[in-house]
């Protein structure tokens, strides 16, 4: 979790007033523990020292509107599984705009400023106008934001890989100047073998768009290179899946059958019976159990357990 921590003790009330952010944890962030920090990239966040206004940020909010968007619906069914929608992609997207606009905007870096400027008077024998300066910093948040949205996907991948247990993209894609060959499932394995590379879907798709094949094609050659791409297998989270993670329903006692509910309640009662009896009774009991039930295979791990609580015991 990111705080941001305003200090009210500047003397002029209508000043901007001063943004901390806490440091960032010793430890690196992970997509297990800290999802949400692996996607806003929170070492930039942190750094910046104010929070811009809606008038600075306005001027790039179509580029934030309209990548969040391509990026969701190329990606819907990742985000999906990681339970984002449009609305969480564009507040991610407003996060990475306040950092983009306190670390590398040309107002925030004065070297790259310095740079734009020199450049503009070798190349146009003037300093650039307001306008110039407008679009180079549009520009440059286009590059960075593409950026941060490939991140977002690589992040949410991992995280899906954490929920499923399996890869979360609905196909590979490999590219190549060879024919593929006949049997396509070895790329998946063996795609260097044969001069092939991993490109990414959202590639693919812009290329087979330029390609103007058929708008499901999944194999096709364009400007020299073979474009393939893989149907992967996909499973869909089961019932069985979440037995015994502690998420499942049934585990619930509210939701668990009569039966089910007996069963618990009298194991509870038995076990606090149990607990109260000396070494020497406990033992009595679990001896008694292992003699009756040892050859019966359905007892076989009870048995076990028995025993090893035995020997706990010095028996």
């Amino acid at each position: 979790m990111i705080i941001i921590i305003y200090n009210s003790t500047k003397k002029d009330p209508m000043s901007q007033p001063e943004v901390i952010r806490p440091p960032a944890p010793s430890s690196k962030a992970s997509t297990h523990a800290d999802f949400e920090l692996c996607y806003l990239r929170h070492q930039y966040f942190r750094r910046v020292k104010y929070n811009p206004t809606q008038a600075e940020m306005q001027p790039y909010m179509k580029i934030v509107e309209h990548l969040t968007k391509n990026t969701f619906f190329t990606y819907f069914n990742l985000f999906k599984a990681v339970g984002m929608y449009h609305d969480d992609i564009m507040n991610i997207g407003r996060v990475h705009l306040v950092s983009f606009l306190g670390l590398y905007s040309l107002d925030s870096a004065e070297r790259k400023k310095k740079k734009f400027v020199v450049n503009s008077l070798i190349d146009k024998e003037r300093e650039p106008t307001l306008e110039e300066f407008d679009q180079k910093n549009k520009a440059n948040f286009t590059c960075f934001f593409k950026q941060r949205m490939e991140d977002l996907v690589r992040v949410c991948r991992q995280k899906a890989r954490n929920i499923k247990g399996q890869p979360s993209e609905e196909y590979q894609v490999f590219t190549g100047k060879e024919k593929p060959p006949k049997y396509i499932q070895k790329l998946l394995k063996d795609y260097h073998d044969f001069g092939y590379k991993k490109v990414d879907f959202a590639v693919f798709k812009s290329i087979r768009k330029k390609a103007s094949v058929n708008a499901d094609a999944t194999i096709f050659e364009f400007d020299g290179n073979w474009y393939v791409a893989i149907a992967l297998e996909q499973k869909n989270l089961e019932l069985e899946d979440i037995v015994g993670s502690g998420n499942d329903p049934y585990e619930n006692v509210h939701n668990m059958q009569p039966d089910e509910l007996y069963k618990e309640k009298e194991y509870g009662e038995f076990e606090a019976i149990f607990d109260k009896k000396n070494s020497h009774k406990k033992a009595l009991v679990l001896r008694k159990f292992v003699a009756k039930n040892r050859n019966n295979r359905h007892y076989e791990e009870e048995v076990a357990t028995a025993r090893r609580l035995l020997k706990s015991l010095g028996n």
